[in-house]
């Protein structure tokens, strides 16, 4: 094979894809969500499963050497959402500037976004929280602390997104281009801690805290002004929402809101609680380390944790042992 034949194979798998976008019927893969309820149960299951129980069955064993894996799996993802803000969010700001908020959230996404690339973009962001299940799961096989914000967020946001889809909602493609343009820079960072790049990424910590913080002050208002269009503007404007999404979808995004602002004031704002003067004793050091490892099924809860700053779970052993 030539060195051209050899580049212009990516270049023709490519325009098949590009093809493929542009045919992409949305009504399909909903039809397959709304046949095919219990996928995202039974994926949550299993999930929550080995985030409560593998741990334990893992406590005299070796953490798993996953540095490249973990690296990788970042790195494809931050590329993904980078891909899937390019194909979402032109298109939701072209019909913003074109026909206004209320239009963008309450039309049918059969009428400007069921179809074509965006519809496959939307689709693949609700699909692809099934795999970003693994995040989690990486950590767990490394040893790493699960804090509860962790698999809350994981768990709630699959349950969720596939009830949006099956129900085909029309702020949906709101949830999508936000989602996407937070994991672009959220998987980055994740991709550089995972590398070893400390320095390069440590200091947009807060920053993408600050932004997460964000999204969910706007996800809270999407869905809160589709409620209200849908109880108080149907005899004018017809508002594609679910009531019962749309609830969940409040509930939700309050419920991140309060987590993410409580991470952020614990990491960055929080002033240190001022060490004694005198020599810690070995009962205060257990007491401390103690305080910090709140539990839930044996998952750490209690650690005050930034975007990709894990650290070494304790074992429970060591904890047994002093009691």
């Amino acid at each position: 094979m030539s060195g051209t034949d050899s580049l212009s194979l990516p270049l023709r798998y490519w325009r098949q894809f590009l093809h493929f976008e542009e045919s992409f019927d949305g009504q399909v893969w909903i039809d397959y969500t709304r046949d095919h309820a219990e996928i995202p149960v039974l994926s949550v299951g299993v999930y929550l499963f080995f985030v409560f129980y593998v741990p334990e069955y893992l406590e005299n064993k070796k953490p798993w050497k996953l540095k490249y894996a973990f690296a990788s799996w970042n790195l494809f993802l931050a590329l993904f959402s980078v891909i899937g803000v390019f194909r979402t969010v032109p298109h939701l700001y072209e019909h913003v500037m074109k026909h206004g908020f209320q239009w963008t959230v309450c039309t049918d996404p059969e009428k400007w976004y069921l179809g074509g690339a965006p519809g496959l973009w939307v689709g693949l962001f609700i699909y692809s929280k099934i795999p970003e299940l693994l995040d989690t799961i990486f950590l767990v096989l490394q040893k790493k602390r699960v804090i509860f914000l962790a698999w809350f967020h994981h768990t709630t946001v699959l349950l969720y997104c596939w009830h949006a889809y099956n129900n085909r909602i029309g702020p949906g493609i709101w949830f999508a281009c936000t989602n996407y343009f937070v994991h672009s820079l959220m998987y980055t960072y994740y991709f550089l801690m995972a590398a070893k790049l400390h320095g390069l990424a440590r200091p947009f910590a807060p920053i993408i805290t600050t932004i997460q913080v964000l999204q969910m002050v706007l996800g809270s208002v999407v869905t809160v002004s589709s409620g209200y269009w849908h109880s108080y503007s149907a005899n004018t404007i017809p508002c594609a929402v679910d009531p019962a999404n749309f609830k969940l979808g409040f509930v939700m995004y309050a419920s991140y809101f309060v987590l993410f602002t409580v991470l952020f004031w614990n990491k960055y704002l929080a002033s240190p609680k001022p060490r004694s003067a005198s020599p810690e004793t070995a009962k205060d050091v257990k007491e401390r380390r103690a305080s910090k490892d709140i539990q839930m099924c044996g998952v750490d809860i209690g650690t005050n944790d930034a975007s990709g700053f894990f650290h070494s779970s304790s074992k429970q052993s060591s904890r047994k042992k002093g009691e």
